[in-house]
């Protein structure tokens, strides 16, 4: 058996274990499926595409329902984490599957140019627990991946550029990995102003911090958010991107009247680790430590749907070759 064959029959394993937990998410509360790609931008290299499936279950305070059960062990087992249990707080609990790839600007090359990125697949499964009211929100999580061959990257991407009629990447032979990464998340975030009415144009601008301990990438950052729209909904932090946490999905449906919303969001990063940096030999890409990031998107929602498109772009991510990785999300959130 080839190779290649192999890695897509890894890949499929992946697949029927995800499609096999789906019966089970009728229950759930909210379901999301964000996907990400550097083609929507113009561009095809960096950070080149990333899908990630979510599921969150219904408020630890709703007792008629099964999947709040899970939200209720979850903040018994944290309520001694600041932010978690806080007074007149919803606590609700997320899962999520997510593939990333990275791939260098000419993927026609093989052996692949050294002074380009590497190639590098990755595959996590994560939880996070959100506690949150209509101004703030906190959520503690961890996360458990690999890096490699059974990401399933490679054969993701030979797949999809199969369908469209694109270049077949001929350097995943020489991908990082294999290695087994995972890590601790903390986010919070707060609404500072608001304006408006759901009758009317409504404003809001709201600030976020975030921390991530992993072997994959540390970092912590910080950003500023600022969101218009008619009948907003509670989820303040509209962050859709496969490669963000979960925290654009609570509150993300309470609105059943139909409304929109556009949203501007800077932040900066600082990132003392990195897998792909430590790991790159002999490829030249180093990262830089301060990076600032930059995101424009907008929303809509139904009774029970909404889907969002955002743009996002990163300057200072690799100090190498000086160019900004840019990319666009669309992300589909259904109530369930």
């Amino acid at each position: 058996m080839s190779r290649q064959h192999k890695e897509s029959r890894k890949y499929l394993n992946v697949l029927l274990f995800a499609s096999a937990t789906l019966p089970g998410l009728a229950r759930a509360d909210l379901l999301n499926v964000a996907w990400d790609n550097d083609l929507l931008t113009g561009s095809d290299r960096g950070y080149t595409n990333g899908l990630m499936i979510s599921y969150l279950t219904a408020p630890a305070q709703e007792q008629n329902s099964q999947s709040a059960g899970l939200a209720r062990s979850a903040e018994n087992a944290l309520n001694f984490l600041p932010g978690i249990s806080s007074p007149g707080q919803q606590q609700a609990l997320a899962f999520s599957l997510r593939q990333l790839m990275v791939t260098p600007g000419n993927i026609t090359a093989n052996p692949p140019d050294t002074n380009d990125l590497p190639y590098a697949g990755y595959l996590s499964a994560s939880s996070m627990l959100w506690s949150y009211d209509a101004d703030t929100i906190t959520g503690y999580g961890i996360h458990l991946g690999v890096v490699g061959s059974e990401s399933g990257a490679e054969a993701s991407q030979k797949f999809v550029h199969k369908l469209t009629g694109s270049d077949e990447p001929e350097g995943w032979d020489s991908q990082l990995g294999t290695d087994i990464v995972g890590g601790i998340d903390a986010a919070h975030g707060r609404k500072l102003l608001a304006h408006g009415s759901a009758d009317e144009l409504q404003q809001e601008f709201s600030v976020i911090g975030s921390a991530t301990l992993s072997s994959f990438r540390t970092s912590i950052g910080t950003g500023v958010i600022w969101r218009a729209g008619h009948n907003l909904p509670a989820n303040f932090i509209p962050d859709y991107a496969g490669t963000s946490s979960t925290i654009g999905m609570p509150g993300a449906l309470d609105q059943r009247a139909p409304g929109w919303s556009v949203f501007v969001g800077l932040g900066v990063d600082i990132v003392p680790y990195s897998y792909l940096d430590k790991n790159a030999s002999p490829y030249q890409f180093e990262e830089s430590l301060l990076q600032g990031q930059a995101g424009i998107g907008g929303s809509m929602h139904w009774d029970r749907l909404q889907v969002s498109l955002t743009v996002r772009a990163t300057t200072g991510e690799e100090q190498t070759n000086k160019d900004n990785f840019s990319f666009g999300s669309l992300a589909v959130t259904w109530a369930l």
